[in-house]
């Protein structure tokens, strides 16, 4: 599952720097690719890319709202768990 996520993470960002109309949309197909992978509920290491991909989705499309919401969102769950990395992904999201 932990490569399945970070390999999605690197395509849709990929597609997001290519930035096309059907680049977005095919990054929007991948994020929800992988949020219908079956887990556990509450799968930390599932949810928490999946909140960064879809801020940066939102971001690509001009949704500041949501680019807000999930980015907030990623930031404290990023926070809550202590993990370090996306700590410092997040706070560069501005």
């Amino acid at each position: 599952m932990l490569m399945r996520g970070a390999a999605t993470a690197a395509l849709v960002e990929s597609l997001l720097r290519r930035g096309s109309d059907t680049d977005k949309q095919e990054a929007a197909a991948a994020i929800e690719r992988l949020a219908a992978v079956p887990t556990d509920p509450g799968f930390v290491l599932n949810e928490i890319p999946l909140l960064r991909m879809r801020a940066l989705l939102a971001r690509a499309h001009g949704d500041e709202a949501a680019y807000c919401d999930y980015r907030d969102r990623y930031r404290a769950m990023a926070t809550s768990l202590g993990f370090e990395g996306h700590i410092a992904w997040a706070e560069a999201m501005s």
